[in-house]
């Protein structure tokens, strides 16, 4: 057992609560409440008087913290646009870089399938090439004579057209979707 287990046991003595406290002083006493002509008269001017004497005080500090603001806002605006210029060259050299990558790569007498809208295409068993244009113009050609997207994926597949990534077979929910 815990000698607090024991002491507590044994102590047959109980403690003495603590003396109340005295409640003098904790009143008003009648001298220290406010007299009639303290209190706030209805048709006083002195209050506006205080309270426009007060707004007088703070206008400045307001005018100044607002011209702080102003100031602090206009910093993040030049700012702002800094970053903006600065991604814009960022994205301009990106591009530069690229383009000189393909102009390394491909040579300068080949032509630029990653700026040119007609991406050539090749079919490898038949060494033809086809652009986009006209693969997409064989499929509206096909289309118009009321050829299924089915029909029309097992044409292009047949005659050894690539996709227009260069893998896969053509499948009739692409042809679906190139038509819409």
């Amino acid at each position: 057992m815990s000698d607090f287990l024991k002491n507590l046991r044994s102590s047959t003595k109980k403690e003495v609560s603590p003396p109340r406290k005295k409640l003098e002083g904790n009143y008003f006493q009648h001298t220290e409440r406010r007299s009639m002509d303290d209190r706030r008269n209805s048709g006083s001017t002195g209050n506006f008087e205080n309270l426009s004497r007060q707004i007088g005080d703070t206008i400045p500090e307001i005018l100044e913290h607002t011209t702080t603001l102003t100031e602090q806002v206009e910093k993040l605006a030049a700012t702002n646009e800094l970053v903006a210029e600065a991604k814009i060259r960022q994205h301009n050299a990106v591009a530069d870089f690229f383009n000189n990558l393909n102009k390394m790569v491909l040579g300068t007498s080949e032509k630029n399938i990653f700026t040119d809208p007609q991406k050539v295409t090749t079919s490898y068993a038949s060494g033809t090439h086809y652009t986009k244009d006209d693969i997409l113009s064989i499929i509206q050609k096909m289309r118009d004579e009321g050829a299924t997207f089915s029909i029309i994926a097992e044409y292009l597949t047949e005659k050894g057209m690539p996709t227009f990534s260069g893998r896969g077979e053509w499948h009739a929910q692409t042809i679906h979707r190139l038509c819409k």
